[in-house]
C-alpha cells in the first residue's frame, strides 16, 4: 500500500570547516534529491556559513558558536535532528558533508519513501581511498561490513533518545535503529578519505578523542594508515563528473 501524497524528504548534516573540501557539490548533489537541508554548523572557522547560506535548498541553518564534537557528539547531532524535525518531514535523509549518491539511485531511493513496510533504510559505504577511482576493500572498510543507517522516517508522536556516546553515537536517535530495516544495495560514496594528506589528521583526531578505544578498537583506527591498504577500482559512475561537472 503506497501513501496518497508525497512523502517529504528533508537531509540533515553536521558541517566544519568544509568550505574548501567537497561541501558545495555535495549540496549540489542532495539538491536533486531532496526538498530541503538542514545544516548545524560546528563553529567553522572558515567560509562554510557563507557557502550554506547561500545554496538555494538549505531550509535552516544554524552556527555553534564554539565546537561541540569533540566533547560530545551525541549533542552535537541531537540538536541538529531537533532542528529537523521542527520542520515536520516525513523521512529524514542523515548524510556527512563528504558522502553523496550516484545519479542514478534518486528513483529508487524516492521509490523507498512511498512503500510503508519499512522506517530504516541502510546502504553500503564505499571508501574512496586515496583518490576518486579506488575504494577500500579489506577488513573493516568493505563495503559489506560497513553499512550506514541514514534514511529514516520519522514518526512525529515517538519519543526519541540518543545513546550516551560522546563519539560514534550514530545518525540518528536510538528507537530509529529498533524500526523495521531495509538494507538496500545503493552505494554511499564515502569521500573523506579520497585525499592522502588527510589520513594522517584523521588518526591523530580519532586517537585523541578516543584514546582508550572505548568507542571504537584501536586498530581500526590503526588501519587508517596502512602503506598497503587492500583496494579495488570503482566501476559506478564517475565521481569526478559526479562532484564538479
Amino acid at each position: 500500500m503506497n501513501y496518497p501524497k508525497k512523502q517529504s524528504l528533508l537531509a540533515m548534516l553536521v558541517v566544519r570547516n568544509e568550505a574548501d573540501r567537497f561541501l558545495q557539490p555535495v549540496l549540489d548533489r542532495l539538491s536533486i534529491l531532496v526538498d530541503g537541508i538542514v545544516i548545524l554548523d560546528d563553529a567553522s572557522t572558515d567560509h562554510t556559513p557563507a557557502l550554506c547560506r547561500a545554496h538555494p535548498r538549505v531550509v535552516r541553518f544554524e552556527r555553534l558558536s564554539a565546537p561541540l564534537f569533540f566533547h560530545d557528539e551525541a549533542k552535537l547531532r541531537e540538536k541538529l535532528w531537533h532542528l529537523t524535525v521542527e520542520l515536520n518531514p516525513d523521512w529524514i535523509l542523515a548524510i556527512d558533508a563528504d558522502e553523496i549518491f550516484e545519479t542514478r539511485s534518486k528513483q529508487a531511493i524516492l521509490t523507498f519513501l512511498q512503500q510503508t513496510q519499512y522506517e530504516l533504510i541502510t546502504f553500503p559505504v564505499y571508501h574512496f581511498w586515496g583518490d576518486l577511482r579506488h575504494y577500500r576493500v579489506d577488513r573493516w572498510w568493505h563495503p559489506a561490513r560497513g553499512r550506514t543507517a541514514c534514511l529514516y522516517r520519522y514518526q512525529r508522536y515517538r519519543t526519541y533518545h540518543w545513546a550516551p556516546r560522546t563519539l560514534h553515537c550514530g545518525r540518528l536517535p536510538q528507537e530509529a535503529y529498533w524500526t523495521p530495516r531495509l538494507d538496500s544495495a545503493i552505494p554511499l560514496l564515502h569521500l573523506g578519505y579520497a585525499h592522502r594528506r588527510e589520513h594522517q589528521a584523521k588518526y591523530r583526531r580519532y586517537l585523541y578523542l578516543d584514546p582508550q578505544g572505548e568507542f571504537c578498537p584501536l586498530v581500526h583506527y590503526q588501519s587508517i594508515l596502512y602503506s598497503r591498504p587492500e583496494l579495488r577500482c570503482w566501476r559506478g559512475e564517475d565521481v569526478e563528473a559526479l562532484l564538479w561537472n
